[in-house]
């Protein structure tokens, strides 16, 4: 019967440093779109839903952008494309008048309460194909109402405050006057003041 023996290799450790050293910064580094999983947007204000395209190692170019709305219920709805060639094409839907894109993020004006919904921004490159990302929009009406009303507090606060210290200068004022302009004269061992 044979004993083996088993060989190491002294350069093993060198040869998984450089394996590590090339394949995880590719990974790493991967193209894609980066968008926040959820915005909030406020009724009747302007709302932008972020899309960013991260280069990788590969460089790769943007030829063209395109956002769609996810409703609730129902089919995708084609809002905006952008195309290096073609230019911008809004696309005729209820977001047609208030919607935009600048870079890759998409602007929404006067938000309502229709406009929630899931968003969907696809960025196709050259030559590395097409990336997307999708963005839950949830609108809210009343968050704004609180500010105005703190606001308004604080104004009404600042309005008693001034009105009130003014009555009491003017009180100030009446009493100084007033004592000024007493005349006392003694009557009889009896002091008289008018």
């Amino acid at each position: 019967m044979e004993v083996g023996t088993m060989k190491t290799c002294s350069r093993s450790p060198l040869l998984l440093l450089w394996f590590i050293h090339v394949t995880i910064p590719a990974v790493l580094e991967a193209q894609g779109v980066k968008v926040w999983p959820e915005v909030t947007g406020y009724l009747g204000h302007d709302v932008t839903l972020p899309c960013t395209f991260i280069q990788g190692p590969q460089h790769a170019d943007i030829t063209q952008v395109r956002w769609e709305l996810k409703p609730p219920e129902g089919e995708n709805i084609i809002l905006i494309v952008f195309n290096v060639n073609f230019g911008v094409s809004v696309y005729n839907t209820f977001l047609k008048d208030r919607v935009e894109v600048e870079e890759q993020s998409l602007i929404i004006r006067d938000v309502q309460m229709t406009d929630a919904g899931s968003y969907t921004c696809s960025i196709v490159t050259f030559p590395s194909g097409s990336f997307e990302g999708t963005t839950n929009l949830v609108v809210q009406g009343g968050k704004l109402i609180l500010p105005r009303m703190i606001a308004a507090g604080v104004f009404v606060l600042i309005v008693v405050t001034i009105l009130v210290t003014t009555y009491f200068i003017i009180i100030r004022i009446r009493r100084e006057v007033l004592v000024e302009h007493r005349v006392c004269y003694d009557e009889g061992g009896a002091m008289v003041c008018e």
